[in-house]
């Protein structure tokens, strides 16, 4: 599953060639998902967590200190979620120049990352929550 998220973020940049401005478009969604995929690692590896918990939890008979744990883990992932979106908004004139001496990409990308930091937020609770499906044997 991973990888299939992966190969399709990869031919979204591929395909953004096509689009009329190909060189900014493409420098602009490179950084984007650069971005999006290094804070994604928080929540992923919460996830690995939640799963392991929970199924250990689970398979001991201990269904209430299995639901506790998803509590704390979905606690985690709203603080982390929050303060990474945060640090997104107020990080988004000077994120671009890191990646791009160009204006117009430094621009692009100032007003795609408060995007990007609710896309975050919404991935954030899924990862989780995949973990915690896989804990429990559903997926």
């Amino acid at each position: 599953m991973v990888c299939l998220e992966m190969w399709s973020f990869e031919f979204l940049v591929l395909s953004s060639g096509l689009l009329p401005n190909p060189v900014l478009e493409t420098s602009v969604l490179s950084i984007c998902l650069n971005t999006s995929g290094t804070i994604w690692m928080i929540p992923f590896g919460l996830s690995g967590a939640a799963s392991t918990r929970v199924s250990n939890e689970l398979g001991a008979g201990n269904p209430k200190v299995a639901k506790l744990a998803v509590r704390v883990v979905m606690s985690i992932a709203i603080v982390e979620s929050i303060i990474v979106g945060s640090v997104l908004i107020m990080i988004r004139k000077f994120w671009g120049s890191a990646y791009s001496s160009d204006p117009k990409v430094v621009t692009y990308v100032a007003s795609m990352l408060p995007i990007l930091a609710l896309g975050h937020c919404l991935d954030s609770f899924q990862s989780v929550l995949s973990g915690v499906a896989r804990g429990c044997g559903w997926q």
